[in-house]
């Protein structure tokens, strides 16, 4: 089956923004590990998904906008595609990435109250 990179990319969106959540302290961080996994279980990209649970809770002891920024890693993104699918070429990049610009649009914003 077909990486569906658009679908991919919407994933990513949102789980930075339920990490964003818990920047703004709307949500705890077992909340979003939970709901973080849920969304990783719906990637069509094969991921080990033990390392990918530690990794998010690791990041409750990290700074959480670094960990944040790593969520939102679209060349890590476009590497593990091109990994598993061996299909991703310039044309396919630059469209995903075009894609990508206009998903940043759906983040959250950080609050400063």
């Amino acid at each position: 089956m077909a990486i569906q990179i658009q679908k991919e990319i919407d994933l990513i969106i949102l789980q930075a923004n339920l990490f964003r959540k818990y920047i703004n302290k709307q949500m705890t961080y077992q909340q979003v590990a939970h709901e973080f996994m849920e969304l990783a279980n719906k990637s069509d990209l094969k991921q080990n998904m033990t390392m990918l649970k530690k990794w998010i809770e690791r990041g409750y002891n990290r700074d959480p906008e670094t960990v944040y920024q790593e969520i939102l890693d679209f060349d890590g993104l476009m590497t593990a595609i091109n990994n598993q699918e061996n299909d991703v070429d310039t044309l396919k990049y630059q469209q995903a990435q075009q894609y990508w610009n206009e998903a940043q649009n759906n983040l959250e914003s950080t609050s400063y109250l």
